[in-house]
């Protein structure tokens, strides 16, 4: 009987041993899933408009163009430090994304190039990128709804860099020595998109390896 009750506690002890293990083996995986989750920043979109009239329509986190103008939407914050992505959906032949300086304001009806080709990078759905007037074949396309473009900026390095990701994928073609502190920007005209994420990263994950080309911004950019 004494020995049978032993038989017993031994078992029981095995039972919590490999439960505590368990529990152990759960709380860092949860940990590990924590340290994982990068911190959302709240953004807001700065939309040209009138009293009378409207370009945009806005629901949620997707932004559909709703008449013949051309808008182009800058989105607080200014980014000014450490490492942060923004992504963006196309839903309907989203046409451009970028970067502006922070001097950089629009009106109604205007281009991103309205205020200074000089003050702006963008990467356009037919895969070139462009700055100061020139323009750089070699990245990917986003033509396809659903197509992602991501922007990757690096506010700490130096010098600070732009990367462009399509679909997850980094692009070869990227720029450096962007400005101190930049916003992101989107121009819409007959076309919607959707804001996925906005999000600070606490290492940046672009690797910059063989085959990419580092290109200036400030300066002309010849092929």
């Amino acid at each position: 009987m004494k020995k049978e009750k032993e038989e017993d506690l031994k078992i029981a002890q095995t039972k919590i041993e490999e439960q505590e293990k368990e529990i152990a083996r759960l709380q860092s995986l949860l940990a590990h899933s924590s340290a994982q989750q990068q911190p959302t920043i709240p953004y807001a979109a700065q939309i040209p408009k009138s009293l009378l009239f409207k370009d945009v329509k806005v629901k949620e986190d997707t932004f559909t163009s709703i008449s013949d103008n051309k808008t182009t939407i800058l989105f607080d914050p200014l980014v000014n430090k450490g490492f942060v992505k923004f992504v963006v959906q196309n839903l309907h032949y989203l046409q451009a994304v970028g970067i502006a300086d922070e001097t950089v304001k629009y009106e109604r009806k205007e281009d991103p190039y309205a205020r200074g080709k000089e003050k702006i990078v963008t990467q356009y759905n037919s895969g070139m990128i462009g700055h100061n007037g020139d323009w750089i074949e070699g990245n990917a396309e986003f033509f396809k709804t659903g197509d992602c473009v991501t922007l990757e900026l690096n506010m700490d390095s130096s010098p600070r860099t732009l990367t462009f990701f399509v679909n997850d994928e980094e692009q070869p073609n990227y720029a450096t020595n962007i400005p101190a502190a930049v916003r992101a920007v989107l121009w819409c005209k007959d076309n919607a998109f959707k804001v996925t994420k906005f999000e600070a990263l606490s290492a940046p994950t672009a690797k910059h390896g063989a085959g990419s080309r580092a290109w200036e911004y400030g300066t002309k950019w010849k092929n």
